[in-house]
């Protein structure tokens, strides 16, 4: 143990010191990212297609960002399928390592699945913040992080093979084939178990394997971390995670995880160190600006990875694309889209995510472009919804599992609609009524918008709150197939087809 933590001592000071910080440094740091991706991206066929050779030398970047458009999925999505055809320099040089698959949650409906090329560079970049998140952790934890096990919950690292030759998957499981030889004897759950598709069984074959092993780290997303450790906890017929595990960090994204923490407060101490993390199937964008407890309630802003093979660019709500902004010109309190360029032949890709500025080089996940609330124009953000609910459990002494809120549309005779929050509680308040009330008045103290729609209930009506048994929200998931893993439940949507999801999971 004490070898692997000298290694790991020096790796994390040379990381935080070579870390651009200042404005100046970040963006001097960005401008060599573009230029070795530009450089990289030569002789493909998204070069030509972009007429990036057109760029002015003498001012790329301006350049990039008045020649480029902004891209979405359904624009490479032809490029994307050359790529799956396992053919050569078509988004990057050469073929493609890995296509990850994801299920689009950030995409327009039309785009279903998508398949995102990853080359040994993107690849790079992941395990890149890989390191880093962990080596930050380590600032807080010290070297006892790695005296034992470290659990990553993820979805099946199972790849197959395309009709093409090209391995396919999570990219969960693309990553896992990547961990550092150093941790390889480190890595929970196992090879096995981690190729396991069946969610449910999955979790029961984790508990049985791990429930007595000294599990000093934990990864993944929140909630689904939770379940884990209620899992476990049966099997050992205990009523705390800590006291089967020796945890001594956990890792968390994906998601918010403040709907989770009053849940992981059930199982862990105050003063069990985390560290936020920002991955997406195109690039590893960000880890916490520095560890935290649990005590604290909230996490910090992340710090972006400046310096870690990708571009990033920021645009601010209802600008044009050459109005887009990069990573040391975040404003605090401003909410910008994702743009991505990567080495693997995204151009100003749109991610699909919306976060909110915290000043140069910081920002915080304010939701999805997707899942924002703004059906009847209120403009309510996802990181706002985690707000007022964290207020209403306050209130209220309640505590929740899992939420989401679904429109409910005008009808005639009734020219106003309003929100409907679907919540499994862990702990359900006295009167729903009361809850949407504080729902409510929160809302309309923080959110300009939404307290301007909901004047005199002209335009939008008080939110109702429906709550449901627990395990309501997994069956829905389950009826799609998309129980588990790396797959979230929907925070919002301006339909209702998850909210229908949800009422038949109630039959």
């Amino acid at each position: 143990m004490e070898s692997i933590a000298s290694l790991f001592g020096p790796l994390y000071l040379a990381l935080k010191d070579r870390r651009p910080s200042s404005a100046a440094d970040i963006a001097r740091c960005q401008r060599e990212q573009l230029r070795k991706i530009l450089a990289a991206s030569r002789g493909t066929a998204i070069h030509r297609q972009l007429g990036l050779s057109r760029l002015d030398g003498r001012d790329p970047l301006r350049s990039f960002r008045e020649l480029v458009p902004v891209n979405r999925y359904g624009d490479i999505q032809d490029l994307v399928e050359q790529v799956r055809r396992n053919r050569s320099d078509v988004l990057f040089q050469g073929k493609p390592v890995a296509m990850a698959q994801t299920s689009g949650t950030t995409s327009s409906h039309q785009a279903g699945e998508r398949y995102i090329p990853q080359n040994a560079a993107l690849l790079q970049n992941g395990t890149l913040g890989g390191i880093a998140s962990l080596a930050r952790l380590l600032q807080g934890t010290g070297p006892s992080l790695l005296g034992g096990k470290l659990l990553m919950l993820g979805g099946s690292t199972a790849l197959e093979r395309n009709p093409w030759g090209v391995p396919e998957g999570d990219l969960s499981g693309i990553m896992a084939r990547r961990i550092p030889r150093l941790l390889q004897g480190k890595y929970e759950p196992g090879p096995d178990i981690a190729l396991e598709s069946d969610w449910r069984l999955k979790l029961e074959r984790i508990a049985s394997r791990c429930a007595d092993r000294d599990i000093r780290l934990v990864s993944g997303i929140a909630s689904w971390l939770h379940v884990l450790f209620e899992t476990v906890c049966r099997t050992k017929g205990v009523s705390r995670i800590d006291r089967c595990w020796n945890l001594r960090g956990m890792v968390h994204g994906g998601a918010s995880i403040s709907p989770s923490i009053a849940m992981l407060r059930d199982h862990l101490p105050d003063s069990l160190w985390m560290m936020e993390v920002y991955p997406a199937s195109e690039g590893f964008l960000a880890v916490g600006s520095r560890p935290w407890r649990l005590g604290e309630g909230e996490p910090p802003e992340l710090e972006v990875l400046s310096d870690h093979g990708l571009f990033l660019e920021f645009l601010p709500e209802g600008e044009s694309a050459s109005d887009a902004v990069g990573v040391e010109s975040l404003e605090k309190g401003q909410i910008y889209r994702v743009l991505v360029t990567n080495p693997a032949g995204l151009f100003r890709y749109e991610l699909g995510d919306l976060v909110q500025g915290e000043g140069p080089g910081r920002l915080r996940v304010a939701g999805r472009v997707k899942t924002r609330l703004s059906v009847f124009g209120e403009h309510v953000e996802g990181m706002e919804m985690d707000a007022a609910l964290a207020h209403a459990n306050q209130v209220h002494d309640s505590r929740v599992s899992q939420y989401h809120v679904a429109p409910i549309f005008p009808e005639a005779g009734q020219p106003a609609g309003r929100h409907e929050w679907w919540i499994e509680f862990l702990q359900p308040p006295s009167s729903p009524e009361s809850y949407a009330t504080a729902l409510d008045r929160h809302l309309c103290e923080h959110v300009l918008d939404y307290a301007a729609h909901r004047t005199a209930d002209m335009q939008l009506l008080p939110p109702v709150v429906h709550p449901v048994p627990p395990g309501t929200f997994h069956r829905a998931l389950e009826r799609q197939g998309k129980l588990g893993g790396q797959h979230k439940v929907p925070q919002a949507s301006q339909d209702r087809r998850f909210a229908t999801h949800l009422q038949e999971s109630l039959a």
